[in-house]
């Protein structure tokens, strides 16, 4: 009985290690660097962006290059969650029967913010993705594994994070319309 006990705290040790190491894969990041009463400034994966008050423009480097945006030509922020299929993920972790099933199929979960000026042009502020594990049966102790994992700062709540940065940008630039 010991030695099934042991098993059983070896397998779900061996389990978690495996699922911290592909959630923890995908995240993005989103960082202040200034934040006084005349800019904003952050980083994220897709640039380094500063909000200048006074002068009223969106100053950002993205793929080394320098570009500038006025605030009165912003028409909004746009919010998205995309979940695509997580494939490669899939086959590591052990492909079964009920993985032909949406509902139990594992996906990536990404989050994206967006500022859209007033000629279509989207400018992307933020972008990060986590994997969600989905399993027939065991839906419970996936989500009871993420909850640990998230409460000991192991893995992040990616969406968490996302509304956080989206609630901040939002807040700084004076850009209040989600489109």
């Amino acid at each position: 009985m010991l030695s099934f006990l042991l098993a059983v705290a070896v397998a779900v040790i061996a389990d978690t290690a495996w699922f911290m190491a592909w959630r923890a894969r995908s995240v993005g990041r989103f960082r202040v660097t200034r934040d006084s009463p005349t800019s904003f400034a952050f980083t994220s994966r897709t640039g380094t962006f500063t909000v200048h008050r006074t002068t009223g423009r969106l100053l950002y480097t993205q793929d080394g290059q320098r570009h500038a945006l006025p605030l009165a030509d912003l028409r909004g922020l746009e919010y998205r969650v995309d979940e695509r299929s997580a494939v490669l993920e899939e086959l590591f972790l052990g492909f079964g029967v009920t993985d032909w099933l949406g509902a139990y199929r594992d996906a990536v979960e990404w989050f994206s913010i967006a500022a859209v000026a007033s000629d279509g042009r989207r400018i992307p502020l933020f972008l990060s993705g986590a994997y969600q594990r989905r399993e027939f049966l065991a839906g419970w102790y996936v989500d009871r594994q993420a909850e640990w994992l998230g409460r000991l700062g192991w893995i992040t709540d990616v969406e968490a994070q996302a509304e956080a940065a989206l609630a901040l940008i939002q807040a700084r630039s004076g850009c209040a319309r989600l489109l």
